[in-house]
């Protein structure tokens, strides 16, 4: 008696066996973390969810959104980012923000809203291609993408679409 067996699966099966594990290798609630550099607070950010994945191209992700504090030499609080999420790539040295990103520039009083920004550790500086709102002392501006360094002291907004004055009632009369 010869008994005969006989496999077949799809490659997608297949595939879907071998797939590397995408479950983080570290994840942590309620964080707050500290940066300082030769004894001084940089960067705080703070997020209610981390998870840290790893492999060849590892990256942080902040699923639930983050809040970012940049500080002087004195630890006076210069900026600060948040956004309802934030994703950052290690090797890269690049983080992407999405999804009612606010940032406030509290020496300049001023406050940049978008919905999606890149933040290159490297150069130092954040842009975006989407629309983005500034609102600077007595003045509302919009435009189609941006460019700033990181603590928004200097910025670019391109394609203007509109600049508004702010005139406070009283000095209409």
């Amino acid at each position: 008696m010869v008994v005969l067996f006989s496999c077949e699966n799809e490659m997608s099966v297949i595939h879907s066996l071998t797939k590397v594990d995408s479950l983080p290798s570290e994840s942590a609630q309620n964080i707050r973390l500290h940066y300082t550099d030769s004894g001084f607070l940089k960067i705080v950010l703070e997020s209610p969810e981390l998870l840290k994945f790893s492999g060849d191209n590892p990256y942080i992700e902040f699923p639930k959104g983050i809040h970012v504090f940049f500080y002087d030499s004195v630890d006076a609080l210069t900026t600060d980012i948040q956004s309802d999420y934030a994703i950052s790539y290690e090797k890269k040295e690049l983080m992407e923000v999405r999804k009612n990103v606010i940032i406030t520039n509290h020496k300049e009083e001023t406050v940049l809203t978008t919905e999606i920004l890149f933040w290159d550790q490297r150069k130092h500086i954040i842009y975006n291609n989407v629309f983005t709102t500034v609102k600077e002392n007595d003045r509302i501006m919009h435009g189609d993408s941006m460019m700033a360094d990181e603590n928004m002291n200097q910025f670019n907004l391109y394609q203007m679409r509109a600049t508004i004055d702010l005139i406070e009632e009283d000095s209409i009369n």
